[in-house]
């Protein structure tokens, strides 16, 4: 379930999601009471130390593949 706030987080928690997905989450946001988060959202290598420990499960960072190159391919059905 995706959030926008660590506190807006807690209602799907509660409900029973197994993970949230909390978008342009401040570091070191205190989230002990969810039972997993995910941060997500302008996290990139230098942010990235910031964003880990225990209160964050899963660090999903778009600048692993912005700059990836593309491959050039066709598929005949």
């Amino acid at each position: 379930v995706k959030c926008s706030s660590a506190d807006k987080a807690l209602v799907p928690a509660g409900a029973g999601a197994d993970i949230v997905l909390l978008d342009n989450l401040a570091p070191r946001c205190p989230l002990q009471d969810l039972p997993a988060a995910e941060a997500c959202g302008g996290i990139v290598l230098g942010s990235l130390p910031q964003f880990l420990g225990p209160h964050i499960h899963v660090v999903s960072m778009a600048c692993l593949t912005h700059g990836a190159p593309s491959l050039d391919f066709a598929l005949q059905v």
